[in-house]
């Protein structure tokens, strides 16, 4: 657009520079000049002019002349605080950062940019007047400051009628500029300004006259508009999307006057929007000197700086902005769901999640088959009237490609989708897949698509009202039953409509930054969270989808100008309040409901109870916080206090605040810091804190405390009440958190003493005690070992202050800690293990990549001869011969290939090497097959790690291999797989182990396509258990596969195993990761941060900053950024991201894991010295405590898609880093062992333990079997701790996670009452899933016709109730077998899901000698008003010695066959 080159050289002529005696440095030859900001901390003087002409005295002594002084200056900070930005080259950078009154020079960086039922939502309605708004007069004579990317002045939103005069207090104005004169400003809108300095100085190639963005306060993207709306834009009615949402659009303070600082750019190049941190310092500056009383910024970055580094140009302007009184309000970010991802952390910001709102946009599906299915989008065309409705994938007979994946809709024929609606699958988030699709399909002709995706995705209307609607995986899948179940699917779609209250439940939205503070997490971040997600306000003319001026957005952006809104009007009622009051009182009486009193969940993978990770406070209840009573107030020495807690220099703190500031010694704790929050990162015993809160309510008032502690975690709170009077107004307490369990004295001698008395008190005299203890355990914990007899040992463990009295136990060193972790020990004469023979004779077929015989794993010494069962045998191939290579162990391997050479034709086994034989060369088969039931093995280690003895769960099994899968990729033909299925039934195994299986969408029970399920139906119903991976696509939700209810389908844990590796900093910090790391150790060499911040584009991006270094990348892409690294010619890498467990092994090259908040203190080490060095040690093995359990982040989750009344996965075992035999071709390879990652890895862990048990009970049914595992699995860990869920965002798990809970053996082998099944079940079963008579008769191969009516899935006798579409009220049916005592009673036990009630009858079952089985009824209502996500529950059977508990999963439904999308 038009040249800016004069502006700017007016504005710089305007500054007087004096001149003085100097010393210069001339800029080096070629040496480029970057904007670097350079920051003075608090200003010396009132005079702005006075404070701008030493910035150029500064610059002046530095660059040898005015005119290169005024070349270099871009902004000079001097309102709110002393600073300027200049062009330097690094030289001169470095130079000037010595100078004693400078704090930090760093470079420039750039921001990113992080609608109208919100506010009656809320509570804060114009119709009340008693109500905030109204006591308030609508915000008038509030000033909200919004810096963004600008604003369309001509939106009816900024209309001043009825706006009262502009505030006396008001200094600024507004700039002209392009397209923009002062007239565009009114008694609304009384200021703008806009700053382009930094983003020209680093952005050379923006061109003025052919850029699209406006040289002007003027908004060419509409997000500073839309931002400013939300915050305190005028009443505009009748307003809506294309029909949608219709309403009154208006701000929060819709009679508050908005100032807008326009410092974020549209660059063409990159088609992107980005705001310089200089310019941002500059408008802040700007905003505190004009007078505003609220900052709002929805904007954000990462990696994060510290609070006193002026990097984080945000966090250093609101520290001075909050010091003059101006509450500062920003974005959380939309890095959702990881944890750790949130942004904008400094205690006095106020930082805001974003939530839906109690609106959705159903949008009515009407199936062929006269079904309805309400999904989500914003489509406003036309009906489209009954379509045909396709789903790609190849009918079988075309050579042509096809694909259902939303993201290669491209690859299929114009033809398949052309005049059709097409329904298509995708994985990633809904924005990106639709948009695709949607192009793709209408490229081809096609009328509209179904994406079914992940829940929680944001909505987004199609270009040109193209019907793109979306629905989940289980919804889609219903979708695709029916195109596969007819002969011409069609479908009809309606327009979509606005659903408001309920039964719209409200949620933390998906791409909603969590926490924890990955700076200092003991500030808890975000603070509170707002409605921001499909929010309607004004946007500019010119933006795609606006409809009339308006548009809908999403992301905490939005959220953020909602509180800045209420902050207005607080700030308006409560005028001597500071910004930490504010805060307070936002904080502490938030919502943690909806505002209807229904629980919040967090989406994400999967969706979770939102915790204050998620929402921080809660959710905003404006007329509350009006109210609030009690605040916790904080001020400048407050923040002092902080900064030196967290560490900060004396120098970097004075400059920060202006005047000298000496930190005490010792520095103050950083949880005495009084935040309206309790955050305590690394409690190890116990820790006193205190905090003070301010009286803002009636003068006398007494408060009590509730306290509902953190599970395991003991608070006290000193003093109980509070009493308030006109002479106190503040009044401190102390809290005491306590973790539980420990030792009661701190005085070791105590703990000693008090062993020595409980002895003496037994045995009758101090010398008999003194002969007895062993051992006196008295720092860690309380306790010891003493030599007792048996009825000494008996009597000493009834005193009420013993926990337990256990027998001394031998132990071994071991590899495969998973046997030992889930208490199968040879060792233990009167195990699982040794009671069942360790499974000998029992004959385990595993279906897989084929076997690698030579591995010791398999060696046969001890085993007699093979059971005369048996009747397979061993097929020779290449490099395989079946007189040589089985034995008496391996005792039978085929291999099957036919089904996958007619899908790929001849294999190219240059390119894929392969054996066409048994011969495993993938390795995945030798794994698995070693750990279900290898051989002991002594001395085995990996890399040196995990050294002990390795063997299988049932060493004393036969093997039978049947090899179906084939190349690297592990490539499974369905029909490779049947086959195999159907071989092992007819040679006589006792147990099929499949560790593979379908990615979603899935193939029903009943089609031979789902690889498993057909054939496990065969095996299953001839008393063969089939054990399944549950797949590796967790945590998103609705992933799990192998879904049939026959199969027992396996999750994966970790084990309490872990390899810490020690990271030592130059600054001799020890920051312990995990890594698979052998050696050598790394001594001290360079540690360096890219220059790109991005270690994957290295290949593309080379930086010779990091050659012969170790690199710290912050990334989600592991792999390609150690191979970019490696190839960069790093040393070692150190891997910045979300918590998981998946390690790849590193051989002479480091590759350390760390968190993002580990991986930001080593940021900062790096960022804080000239010459940062790192060292790397050898990786060490740590067994047992502090390591804790936890469901795999790739272990794929529930709910079922195909039958969601199908509680899957059925149970959890340990899936993480499992050693076991290995192929020598494997790249994991280390002497004949691998340590393997996946739930192909917990399901041998189980099949394992199914040998055992039947071994010891040969007359159970695979469903009794099953039920055994289920009903007496772990909760917790062995060791009492809860299970957690690793996901995107960490969560306790429930039964979608991990089913019944963690296998545990011992129980399983007496599980007292078994859900038991058979062949009749599951066929009513099949029925009761609307399977057609003739597809139900092709399964069993015999005429099936199911009873009319049919009967309901709730009543499979499953260990488990899963109800997914509550109404009102059901009621289910269960009978459970004695396997216990004869003569048992049992009671019942109920631990009902939340707001959700459950009776049993009867409430007792009493068996003997001639009753074995008892039915029972569940009665299962709901209280719930809306839809809702799951919520769990239990139901247990209890005799005191067994406890038979299923898990109980429920979901309200009031509007069926809805997807929630918002």
């Amino acid at each position: 657009m038009r040249n800016h080159r004069r502006s700017i050289i007016v504005v710089l002529s305007l500054v007087i520079v004096l001149s003085a005696d100097i010393s210069f440095v001339a800029h080096a030859a070629g040496a480029e000049s970057k904007v670097h900001i350079v920051y003075l901390g608090e200003k010396q003087h009132d005079d702005p002019e006075f404070v701008t002409e030493s910035h150029h005295q500064m610059l002046w002594s530095f660059l040898g002349s005015k005119e290169n002084a005024h070349d270099s200056m871009v902004h000079s900070f001097r309102h709110g605080f002393s600073g300027f930005a200049a062009k330097l080259t690094n030289s001169e950078a470095k130079k000037i950062a010595d100078l004693p009154e400078v704090v930090h020079v760093i470079p420039d960086r750039f921001y990113k940019l992080a609608t109208t039922r919100t506010w009656d939502y809320l509570g804060v309605s114009t119709a009340n007047p008693k109500n905030l708004l109204n006591d308030t007069n609508l915000g008038e004579q509030m000033i909200i400051g919004v810096i963004d990317t600008g604003v369309w002045p001509e939106s009816e939103v900024f209309n001043d009628n009825g706006i009262g005069p502009v505030p006396s207090h008001w200094k600024g104005g507004c700039e002209s500029g392009e397209m923009f004169n002062s007239s565009h400003c009114n008694k609304k809108l009384i200021g703008a300004k806009y700053f382009i300095n930094a983003f020209l100085a680093e952005h050379e190639s923006f061109n003025f006259t052919k850029s699209l963005d406006f040289i002007s306060p003027r908004a060419y993207n509409g997000h500073g508009t839309h931002v400013a709306t939300i915050a305190g834009g005028s009443y505009v009615p009748n307003t809506s999307y294309k029909g949608l949402a219709g309403g009154t659009v208006r701000g929060g303070a819709p009679r508050a006057h908005i100032a807008v600082y326009k410092t974020c750019w549209y660059l063409d190049d990159l088609d992107a929007t980005l705001c310089s941190s200089a310019d941002i310092l500059k408008a802040m500056d700007e905003a505190i000197y004009d007078g505003v009383d609220v900052l709002s910024l929805s904007l954000g970055y990462e990696p994060l700086f510290a609070e006193t580094d002026v990097r984080d140009g945000i966090s250093t302007g609101a520290f001075h902005a909050v010091l003059k009184g101006i509450t500062v309000v920003c974005a959380a970010g939309n890095a959702g769901p990881a944890a750790q991802t949130v942004t904008n952390l400094a205690p006095w910001i106020i930082t805001v999640a974003a939530t839906t709102l109690d609106r959705s946009f159903a949008t009515p599906m009407t199936l062929g088959n006269n079904r309805v299915i309400l999904g989500q989008a914003m489509y406003a065309g036309p009906e489209l009237g009954f379509t045909s409705l396709v789903y790609p994938e190849n009918p079988e007979n075309s050579n042509q490609n096809f694909s259902g994946v939303c993201e290669r809709l491209l690859i299929n024929p114009n033809h398949t989708m052309a005049g059709k609606v097409v329904l298509c699958f995708t994985t990633l988030p809904y924005d990106t897949s639709v948009s695709k699709a949607a192009r793709y399909v209408k490229r081809a002709g096609g009328f509209g698509v179904i994406i079914a995706g992940q829940p929680g995705n944001i909505l987004k209307p199609c270009l040109d009202d193209f019907p793109c609607v979306s629905v989940d995986y289980e919804l889609g899948t219903n979708i695709l039953l029916y195109i596969r179940s007819s002969g011409s699917p069609v479908v009809n779609i309606q327009p979509s409509r606005t659903l408001i209250g309920q039964p719209v439940g409200t949620k933390v939205a998906t791409f909603s930054s969590r926490g924890p503070n990955p700076i200092s997490a003991v500030i808890l971040k975000p603070d509170i969270a707002a409605p921001g997600v499909s929010i309607l306000a004004a946007t500019t003319t010119n933006t795609t989808f606006n409809d009339r001026g308006f548009i809908f957005l999403s992301g905490t952006s939005m959220a953020t100008p909602t509180i800045s809104g209420v902050v207005a009007l607080l700030k308006s009622l409560h005028r001597d309040w500071s910004p930490a009051a504010i805060r307070s009182a936002i904080v502490t009486t938030a919502w943690r409901t909806d505002p209807f009193g229904e629980l919040i969940f967090a989406e994400g993978s999967p969706r979770k109870l939102a915790d204050p990770f998620d929402y921080g406070g809660g959710l905003v209840n404006p007329e509350k916080a009006a109210k609030a009573g009690l605040v916790y107030d904080l001020g400048l020495e407050d923040y002092v206090l902080y900064m030196c807690s967290a560490g900060y220099n004396d120098s970097s703190i004075s400059q920060l605040v202006g005047k000298g500031t000496v930190c005490s010694n010792p520095r103050p704790s950083v949880l005495d810091f009084n935040l309206p929050s309790i955050t305590i990162p690394n409690l190890k015993e116990e820790v006193t804190l205190t905090r003070t809160l301010t009286n803002v309510g009636p003068l006398d008032s007494v408060y009590k405390v509730a306290v509902e502690p953190p599970l395991g975690v003991q608070v006290t709170v000193t003093p109980k009440t509070l009493v308030f009077n006109s002479r106190t107004k503040r009044v401190s307490f102390k809290v005491y958190v306590v973790y539980l369990g420990e030792k009661e004295h701190d005085d070791p001698e105590s703990v000693t003493k008090s062993h020595h008395q409980l002895l003496w008190s037994l045995l009758g005299s101090k010398e008999a005690a003194l002969d007895s203890i062993v051992y006196s355990y008295r720092h860690g914990f309380s306790g010891f070992a003493a030599k007792l007899t048996e009825s000494q040992a008996q009597q000493i463990s009834e005193l009420p202050e013993v926990v337990h009295v256990i027998q001394n136990t031998l132990y071994e060193l071991t590899t495969t800690r998973t046997w030992d972790f889930l208490g199968l020990s040879p060792g233990n004469p009167k195990s699982l293990l040794q009671k069942a023979n360790m499974g000998s004779d029992v004959i385990v077929g595993v279906v897989d990549t084929g076997v690698w015989p030579e591995s010791e794993m398999f060696n046969d010494k001890g085993f007699g001869p093979i059971p005369s069962r048996w009747k397979g045998g061993c097929e020779s191939g290449e490099r395989f011969s079946g007189s040589i290579h089985c034995n008496r162990k391996i005792i039978g391997a085929k291999y099957f290939v036919d089904g996958l050479l007619a899908d790929l034709g001849e294999l190219n086994r240059t390119e894929n090497p392969e054996y066409a034989s048994p011969r495993d060369f993938n390795g995945h088969g030798t794994h698995v097959a070693s750990t279900i039931g290898g051989s002991f093995l002594p001395n085995v280690s990996y890399l040196g790690l995990g050294r002990g003895t390795a063997r299988g769960g049932a060493p004393g099994i036969r093997i039978a291999i049947y090899k179906a899968c084939w190349l690297r990729s592990g490539s499974c033909s369905g029909a490779d797989v049947l086959k195999a299925i159907d071989e092992a039934i007819h040679d006589g195994v006792d147990v099929l182990s499949l560790s593979l299986g379908s990615k979603v969408p899935l193939f029903p029970e009943t089609d031979v396509r789902e690889l498993t399920s057909v054939g496990a139906f065969h095996a299953v119903a001839k008393g063969i258990p089939v054990v399944a991976a549950a797949g590796n696509d967790g945590p998103a939700a609705q992933t799990i596969a192998n879904v049939a209810p026959w199969i027992l389908t396996v999750a994966a844990s970790t084990l309490d195993r872990s390899f810490p590796t020690a990271i030592t900093l130059g600054n001799n910090i020890t920051i312990l990761g995990q890594a698979i790391f052998g050696g050598p150790e790394l001594d001290f060499v360079g540690l360096a941060y890219p220059l790109s911040r991005d270690c994957e584009d290295l290949s593309t991006s080379p930086d010779n900053t990091i050659e012969g270094k170790v690199v710290l990348c912050f990334t989600t892409r592991t792999n390609q950024a150690i191979t970019a690294v490696r190839n960069a010619g790093g040393l070692g890498v150190i891997i910045a991201r979300n918590p998981t467990h998946l390690l790849s092994p590193s051989v002479n090259f480091p590759s350390v894991a760390v968190d993002f908040e580990l991986g930001t203190d080593i940021l900062f080490y790096i960022r804080s010295t000239r010459s940062p060095i790192v060292k790397i040690h050898a990786s060490r093995t740590l067994v047992g405590h502090p390591v804790a359990t936890k469901v795999a982040t790739f272990s794929s989750r529930g709910p079922n898609s195909i039958s969601p009344a199908i509680l899957k996965p059925d149970i959890a075992a340990p899936g993480v880093n499992i050693l076991a035999a290995m192929s020598p071709n494997s790249s994991f390879n280390v002497g004949g062992f691998a340590m393997m990652s996946g739930t192909s890895m917990a399901t041998p862990i189980v099949s394992g333990i199914v040998v055992l048990l039947k071994s010891l009970h040969p007359h159970w049914s695979p469903s009794a079997i099953k039920s055994a595992i289920v009903t007496t699995a772990w909760k917790t860990d062995p060791s009492g701790e809860p299970i957690f869920a690793d996901g995107s965002s960490r969560k306790l798990a429930d039964p979608f996670d991990y089913g019944g809970g963690l296998v545990n053996p011992e129980k399983a082998a007496k599980p007292g009452l078994v859900y038991d099944m058979a062949t009749h079940d599951y066929i009513m079963y099949l029925c009761s899933a609307d399977y057609s008579d003739i597809s139900i008769s092709r399964v069993l191969g015999k005429t099936t016709v199911c009873p009319n009516p049919k009967p309901s899935v709730l009543d499979l006798n499953l260990p488990s109730i899963t109800i997914p579409n509550l109404k009102d009220e059901v009621t289910v049916t269960r009978t459970v077998t004695n396997v216990g005592p004869l003569d048992s009673i049992y009671n019942v036990v109920i631990d009902p899901p939340t707001g959700i009630n459950v009776t049993v009858t009867p409430t007792t079952l009493v068996f003997n000698s001639t009753t074995r089985k008892l039915s029972f009824t569940v009665r299962v209502s709901t209280t719930h008003k809306v839809n809702t996500g799951y919520y769990f529950g239990s139901l247990s059977w209890t005799d005191n010695l067994h406890d038979v508990a299923i898990p109980v999963s429920v979901r309200t439904q009031k509007l069926q066959r809805y997807y929630d999308e918002n």
